[in-house]
């Protein structure tokens, strides 16, 4: 399904160019609306009275930047820390930790497999620290990058119920100031057991942490002259976390929305209550506001921000995979100067599904 080196299929390009308002079937056997063009994205699902996000996706990953859940159970407890000065509160242990990951990558087996690590450990250390979790790190770090359900439905996935029965035990830190757990806890209006919401906002930042920390070393590998601009001058680095998040922003299909009136887009009906969904990847990599939006570009002129959220959305997943990789991959590339691809780069396997778009392994030397 996915373009070359895990680039978006033709299919995204096709359907942005001659149906943006495109009928898509879920392996599942679900049918919804697929929007495309990144203009239509921001009229459609920044205005909560047009969709809102369907209660069976709330536990899958989000559309990257794009804030439909504004609205729904799960925005609440994520909106309290998603603000930048939320984000970068957790700066200085994800510098430790990053540090830890790579000390123990150094002394370990080269070549090794990036994934094993450095995704998977930092982003269980990350989402640990993030969410106040207190089970022990290898067992959350296996839960989290265990395979997640083909499509777009999230029941019966077993990675879902294993954290929910770990978060029903009330595994988390005393001393974690401002958890989304007890921020859910303390709303007296909300029914919804927190552990079940809080599972999904677990797993929507994990998977967006491991796709970031598997493409953006590798979308880098690929493209050594930005890399060596970044590490001449490290101001650069922000800038190249951006692009790498526009270049690689997420998954295929963003989770499904419920139209809530009649709404014609482009000569296509879209009736109350149809299943709706962005592709992050279309907008991301739409001619109109992104010129030549296959080229890797660090100095990549601002047409317009690549994130579409006007409010706080439901989890600050891009602003913190911003931040890791501005983090992250300064660390890595300083530390191992000599990083390469063990195999050739059309060797690497990527994950061919709708969710979240990484590379299956990636084997590096140095």
């Amino acid at each position: 399904m996915l373009g070359p080196l895990g680039t978006p299929p033709p299919v995204i390009h096709w359907a942005r160019r001659r149906q943006p308002v495109c009928p898509v079937e879920l392996p599942g056997g679900s049918r919804l609306w697929m929007i495309s063009r990144r203009d239509d994205i921001l009229r459609v699902f920044t205005d909560p009275d047009l969709v809102r996000l369907s209660d069976a996706a709330e536990a899958l990953p989000p559309p990257a930047g794009i804030s439909g859940a504004a609205r729904s159970r799960a925005g609440q407890p994520g909106a309290e820390y998603c603000a930048t000065w939320a984000v970068e509160s957790h700066r200085a242990s994800i510098v430790k930790q990053t540090g830890l990951v790579l000390d123990a990558m150094e002394t370990g087996n080269n070549p090794a497999d990036l994934l094993e690590k450095l995704a998977a450990p930092l982003t269980a250390a990350v989402c640990r620290d993030v969410f106040g979790l207190s089970f022990d790190p290898q067992e959350l770090r296996n839960l989290l990058i265990q395979e997640e359900p083909t499509g777009n439905s999230a029941v019966g996935h077993p990675v879902l119920h294993s954290l929910t029965e770990h978060l029903r035990d009330g595994p988390v830190r005393g001393n974690a100031a401002g958890t989304p757990f007890k921020a859910r806890e303390q709303r007296e209006a909300d029914t919804e057991p927190s552990h079940t919401v809080v599972t999904g906002l677990l797993v929507r930042c994990a998977r967006s942490l491991f796709s970031a920390l598997l493409t953006g070393p590798f979308t880098l590998l690929l493209h050594p002259k930005p890399l060596r601009e970044c590490l001449r001058d490290p101001v650069l680095w922000r800038a190249a976390a951006g692009e790498l998040r526009r270049y690689h922003p997420g998954t295929v299909l963003g989770p499904t929305h419920i139209a809530l009136r009649d709404l014609e887009l482009h000569g296509t009906l879209i009736k109350a209550r149809d299943a709706v969904c962005a592709s992050p990847l279309g907008a991301a990599w739409d001619e109109e506001h992104y010129p030549t939006p296959a080229k890797f570009d660090i100095h990549r002129p601002d047409a317009g921000s690549t994130d579409l959220r006007t409010d706080p959305g439901p989890l600050a997943d891009d602003a913190l995979s911003r931040l890791v990789l501005t983090i992250v991959c300064p660390a890595l590339f300083e530390r191992f100067p000599q990083l390469r691809l063990a195999v050739d780069e059309h060797e690497i396997p990527w994950r061919n599904d709708l969710t979240f778009i990484r590379p299956a392994c990636l084997p590096v030397a140095w």
